[in-house]
């Protein structure tokens, strides 16, 4: 698909979108299903047309409102309004993005990871770009290399002097001095390093580049035939290293996608780059309706909560939707007990995959801008992002379960 059948494609689901605000579906068969889309260029529009499908339908059974939004807002309003009898999902397509890649391509992940002298392997992720993709990349590496037997670096960069200021005041304690870097028991481990102020087309990138052995490489700099570029000169730096790190680079255009893969130089040589974000693999049924991520995240939640709780919290369905990818990681790299139910596990594989989880724990909510609650008081508060069990794992006796 070329931007301007996208375009086209985004223009005419507009007109369908006033058309559902238009005709009263109310008289439609109450036995058949729903399924509405507020998508389009501008989020402001998508939030006004979703907050006014859910007033229109809100009391019809078998309603689904899909709304295509990345603004906070869109959260917040969603979350408060009376949404009736409507199942309404956002979907952000930055961060759904970003989840299905390591649900569906993670493993490349640990597979491509290095093994050190003490039988440990490293992960060493690069991440170019600090827009939406690639900050949400590094939040999400955080909590995704949590895994024993494994070690976890990430190194970002961005052309932006502010980079590392701007991503410090979205997670704050992920890259404070003290959790980033160092190594306690039963806490989350990395070593995350933001480079600002360094253009991918410099020597100076080239440089801060030849010192890091990665393993894997992610380039999201907001532009197709950026990250292209980009990603064919990594793979040339790399190469002169005698280093084949996995390569993955978004791409929206379709075509492009199709024509760049397995593509090789006139003497034959493959690049060996992957490709994700293009427009025909995202905007389909199977991943925006019938999400295989999505059922097993509904597993996960449905082990504490209600089904309604995890629509309508986006809390609940970001944390569920973390811990469904990490499973199928602890699946991958063969974490004892990791493929048995809960009443099946031994005493030594339950306390192996406790402390597991609650190191993945621990990364995901400092990603998500949480810090440890500091006054006390055995609770967490969700507005301000504070949380009693950030901590070690042996200090959770405080009251740490899945459904926090």
């Amino acid at each position: 698909m070329n931007l301007f059948s996208f375009l086209y494609l985004i223009k005419l689901l507009r007109v369908v979108t006033n058309l559902f605000l238009a005709v009263n579906f109310q008289k439609h068969s109450k036995n058949k299903s729903i399924w509405l889309f507020a998508i389009g260029n501008d989020e402001t529009e998508n939030l006004n047309q979703a907050l006014q499908l859910i007033e229109n339908y809100k009391n019809r059974d078998l309603t689904h409102l899909y709304i295509f939004s990345t603004k906070i807002e869109s959260e917040l309003l969603l979350t408060t309004v009376d949404k009736g009898k409507i199942k309404v999902r956002r979907v952000n397509a930055v961060r759904s993005l970003i989840n299905r890649t390591l649900y569906e391509h993670g493993d490349v992940i640990f597979d491509s990871a290095r093994k050190e002298a003490d039988g440990n392997k490293r992960i060493s992720a690069v991440v170019v770009g600090l827009g939406n993709h690639g900050t949400e990349m590094v939040k999400a590496l955080a909590w995704y290399g949590q895994m024993d037997g494994y070690r976890l670096e990430i190194n970002a960069f961005d052309k932006d002097p502010l980079a590392k200021e701007k991503f410090a005041a979205q997670a704050p304690e992920l890259i404070s001095p003290d959790y980033n870097g160092v190594d306690v028991e039963g806490e989350a481990q990395y070593q995350i390093s933001i480079h600002s102020d360094v253009d991918v087309q410099t020597i100076s990138f080239a440089e801060k580049i030849s010192r890091i052995n990665a393993t894997y490489v992610f380039v999201a700099l907001g532009e197709d035939d950026v990250n292209i570029r980009t990603a064919v000169d990594l793979r040339m730096y790399f190469e002169r290293m005698k280093l084949h790190p996995v390569i993955q680079a978004v791409v929206y255009n379709t075509q492009q996608k199709t024509a760049l893969e397995g593509v090789k130089n006139y003497r034959g040589q493959a690049y060996d780059l992957a490709f994700v974000g293009d427009i025909a693999s995202f905007y389909t049924e199977d991943v925006i309706i019938d999400s295989e991520l999505e059922d097993d995240a509904l597993k996960r939640h449905l082990k504490w909560g209600n089904e309604e709780e995890f629509w309508t919290y986006e809390y609940n369905y970001r944390s569920s939707m973390a811990s469904a990818i990490h499973k199928k990681a602890r699946v991958k790299c063969a974490i004892p007990g990791a493929t048995k139910t809960e009443e099946e596990l031994t005493e030594e594989e339950r306390n192996i995959i406790e402390v597991l989880e609650h190191r993945r724990w621990n990364a995901y909510m400092r990603s998500t801008g949480f810090v440890r609650r500091t006054d006390g008081v055995n609770d967490k508060n969700l507005t301000l992002k504070i949380h009693h069990c950030l901590t070690e794992c042996e200090d959770y006796s405080l009251g740490y379960s899945e459904k926090d």
